[in-house]
């Protein structure tokens, strides 16, 4: 009995094959459409997440935290002023698979910058020292050289002088030396302002804010202004082939071992998971919302489909009105109509697969991205186009199968 409806299906589709590609235009559109979007919103994801990956998989950062018994809930929180000491570097220093260690300063909200007074002949800036990163945007003097791994130079941000300074000409600086922390450093450099009125009201995550808001200094500079500070943490790079949760847990258990009667426990400061997670979520969020926008398309193709459904039920009355005389129930001549409506749904929503995929391989060609076709993707889609075709169908399947036989043959 259903091999007879499929068989059915197909012939009555195949001898209107005109009307049905016609038919399917709608859901082609809708289908490419949304797998386009989704397509290129995946390969976005991967790119972000194979990119925070490549930069945080070899470092581990420690903290300490410690609970508050006297707050409700055991709130957990990181204790600013626990300072680790140098023996407990060189213990983390010696575990299996830690390649270098390093300390992080201060608070650690700032990352690795340090906040430091600059004074030069009296005119006094506050500002964010941090080592130097490499490739500075120049705006007077010079960028650092292998003349300046150890000595005390300094490449100030150009906003201490429109907000503290207030320098006519800060090139007068390049050369000159200015007091921080009581140690004298040399100016050879100036980084150019940051357009910030380029970025109006949104939140741009590719906008590198450390390097917007700090000086920088050598690494051996940076680590004689970080005595000062406390160490508030303990990274270390990890050696290639290691298991990180290994050695982070080997890391743990020795500094819990070394400090018993600390309430708090060490672990690793997730803050990098953490930003990626909303990173991935707008960039979701996003997707979502212009999968919502032309999805809209689905429901102008459905609407199409429930047109030419009406219209077949009408052109064929007399088949149904024989084929119910002879003994067809209606639940069946519903069956048929469904089946049509899904057959020809499903034929579109493949073929939008395919096409949404070429088109996103052009897109992403166009903005750098690479698609990527997930198997959710894939059947999602084709699901979709399955209920679209049998939601918008229901209705003329319905009226099929009601129809008087003696009326419809006669009509």
């Amino acid at each position: 009995m259903i091999s007879n409806l499929l068989i059915s299906t197909l012939l009555s589709l195949r001898a209107h094959k005109l009307r049905v590609f016609l038919t399917m235009i709608g859901i082609i559109i809708g289908i490419a459409s949304v797998v386009t979007i989704s397509t290129l919103g995946e390969g976005m994801k991967k790119e972000v997440l194979s990119a925070t990956s490549a930069m945080n998989t070899n470092v581990v950062k420690l903290h300490y935290t410690m609970e508050d018994e006297s707050l409700s809930g055991m709130m957990t929180y990181e204790k600013p002023d626990y300072s680790f000491s140098r023996v407990d570097m060189k213990k983390v220093r010696n575990v299996d698979g830690v390649e270098s260690v390093y300390p992080q300063y201060g608070d650690g909200m700032m990352g690795d910058n340090l906040g430091m007074e600059l004074d030069y002949f009296g005119a006094k800036a506050s500002l964010m020292v941090t080592s130097n990163k490499g490739n500075n945007k120049i705006k007077y003097g010079r960028d650092f050289d292998d003349r300046d791994i150890n000595k005390d130079v300094i490449i100030l941000n150009h906003d201490i002088f429109e907000q503290s300074l207030k320098m006519d000409d800060p090139g007068e600086l390049i050369g000159k030396a200015v007091a921080i922390n009581g140690y004298m450093y040399k100016v050879i450099g100036i980084l150019e302002p940051f357009d910030y009125e380029s970025l109006g009201n949104s939140q741009d995550i590719s906008v590198d804010w450390d390097a917007v808001s700090s000086s920088f200094v050598s690494r051996s500079s940076y680590n004689k202004l970080a005595t000062s500070k406390s160490i508030s943490g303990i990274n270390f790079k990890l050696k290639e082939g290691t298991d990180k949760q290994t050695v982070i847990a080997q890391a743990v258990s020795i500094l819990n071992e070394s400090h018993p009667d600390l309430k708090g426990t060490f672990k690793e400061n997730d803050q990098e998971q953490k930003n990626q997670k909303q990173m991935e979520d707008a960039i979701g969020g996003v997707t979502m919302f212009l999968m919502a926008v032309t999805a809209i398309s689905l429901l102008v193709g459905g609407i199409g489909v429930m047109n030419i459904m009406y219209v077949s039920v009408t052109e064929r009355k007399r088949e149904i009105g024989i084929r119910r005389a002879i003994g067809a129930k209606p639940r069946m001549i519903l069956m048929q109509f469904l089946l049509e409506a899904a057959f020809i749904t499903l034929l579109g929503g493949l073929i939008g697969v395919g096409l949404g995929y070429l088109l996103s391989i052009l897109v992403g060609g166009l903005v750098n991205i690479v698609p990527v076709m997930t198997p959710s993707i894939f059947t999602i889609s084709t699901v979709v186009s399955i209920l679209t075709g049998v939601i918008f169908g229901i209705i003329p399947a319905i009226s099929a199968s009601r129809m008087d036989p003696i009326k419809a043959i006669y009509n």
